[in-house]
């Protein structure tokens, strides 16, 4: 890879940290400002959902627009309204006002979600993608650790508010050298053609050191729209509402530990370094959980080890809720919840490819992360009803295992069904993973 490659993909991986920061910081902060504002435990669950709800809508609203007026542009125009959306929150004086401001700030980082990942496997060459790709997804959970120390130094000396000011300046700070530095879709320039493309794509195929071309390539045909009933023909209608029900579990899981574990260490009677010292902990463990996945499926089945972490995740959860007494047991279990917790929504992403024929993957995954946001908006809002209703946190952790044990019961079928996918397409695993 050359110099420019390598600068435009650890771009890509340092928007994608940032824009964890900015999702997940509430999780840290949520403590101070629930007894700032007197917030009831089920309002804290609504204010954590929010960011998570301004994704899916970014997602499905915003994203597309980068089809027509290019990534850069999208990740540009996105990362300047994250940076306001936490400068409005640093400033915000209620409840409405917080909520509406980590919508906004959600909705940015769910269009940079969708744009982010094809500009870094466009960027990186056939040898190091499947590594690119890995390491992008590491990127909010390293966000979230970055949260994590920043609201450890920030919230004792300068309160809650600081946290999302540090936020507003790094964003505008990486906007600035995105600006300079963050270069356009070679696909878009080609398919879309926008003015001067031919000089834009000349200069980028010269920072990669490159020979010019004289003409556009042709553009590419459009690919085929595959409708959606042929997701749910046949034994696909199975396949697709069992993948939609263990996609959910995982997300279920994940963004209730990662939203709530701070504030429910906290309940436990820890002290608020030690609650913020559990989320850290917690993200930790998810990136290193996302690369071990990664690491495993070359030599296990993807669908059986997804199964494996899913059981596994749902036994961590338990242990954590009898653990909570104990700080240093608790800390170290923290690090397997976010390991094992992370590692299902990896594991989920990394399968759905390869159980539909060639021309259904696109749409399957794309409508399987939609659906699958339900659970992640879900998550904090459920957690937040329970603890108001009188439930204590090593019940909530118990409750929120039960979905393990589903996604594990689900994943196994879908074993069953994966063979017949890849009997039908005759394409191997490891060829689906690769185009995924």
């Amino acid at each position: 890879m050359s110099r420019a490659q390598v600068r435009a993909v650890a771009l890509c991986l340092v928007i994608n940290l940032i824009d964890g920061f900015d999702l997940l910081v509430t999780s840290y902060v949520g403590p101070a400002i629930t007894r700032e504002w007197s917030l009831s435990p089920s309002a804290v669950g609504v204010l954590l959902s929010g960011g998570l709800a301004g994704m899916a809508i970014g997602g499905l609203v915003l994203a597309p627009l980068a089809d027509r007026v290019g990534r850069r542009r999208l990740t540009l125009g996105c990362l300047a309204l994250a940076a306001l959306g936490m400068l409005a929150a640093a400033v915000s004086q209620d409840f409405g006002q917080l909520l509406a401001c980590r919508l906004v700030t959600g909705a940015a980082v769910g269009a940079m979600a969708a744009s982010l990942p094809v500009l870094t496997s466009e960027y990186a060459n056939h040898r190091r993608r499947g590594l690119v790709v890995a390491l992008i997804t590491t990127g909010y959970g390293l966000g979230s650790v970055i949260a994590g120390i920043a609201s450890s130094a920030l919230l004792g000396a300068f309160g809650w508010r600081s946290v999302f000011v540090f936020g507003c300046v790094v964003t505008a700070i990486l906007f600035t050298v995105a600006l300079r530095y963050l270069p356009e879709s070679m696909d878009y320039l080609v398919a879309r053609r926008p003015r001067q493309a031919l000089d834009k794509l000349n200069r980028i195929l010269g920072s990669m050191g490159r020979a010019p071309v004289a003409d556009l390539p042709a553009a590419p045909p459009a690919s085929r729209k595959v409708a959606l009933d042929a997701l749910f023909r046949g034994s696909n209608a199975v396949r697709t509402l069992l993948v939609w029900v263990a996609f959910i579990a995982a997300q279920l899981m994940f963004y209730f530990a990662s939203s709530w574990t701070p504030s429910l260490l906290l309940k436990a009677g820890m002290s608020n370094q030690q609650g913020i010292s559990g989320g850290v902990l917690f993200s930790l463990g998810g990136v290193t959980g996302a690369v071990l996945f990664g690491l495993l499926a070359a030599r296990a089945g993807t669908r059986r080890l997804t199964a494996a972490y899913f059981g596994v995740g749902a036994l961590a959860l338990i242990l954590f809720s009898v653990s909570l007494g104990t700080l240093a047991t608790a800390l170290v279990v923290a690090v397997l919840v976010g390991l094992f917790l992370n590692g299902t929504v990896s594991g989920m992403t990394v399968i759905i490819p390869s159980l539909y024929p060639a021309e259904a993957r696109a749409t399957a995954l794309g409508l399987a992360v939609a659906v699958s946001r339900l659970g992640a908006v879900l998550a904090p809002l459920i957690a937040g009803f329970l603890l108001q209703a009188g439930w204590a946190p090593g019940s909530m952790f118990r409750a929120f295992a039960i979905p393990g044990v589903i996604g594990a019961l689900v994943t196994i079928l879908l074993i069953r069904f994966g063979r017949a996918s890849r009997n039908a397409t005759n394409q191997p695993v490891e060829s689906a993973v690769a185009e995924a």
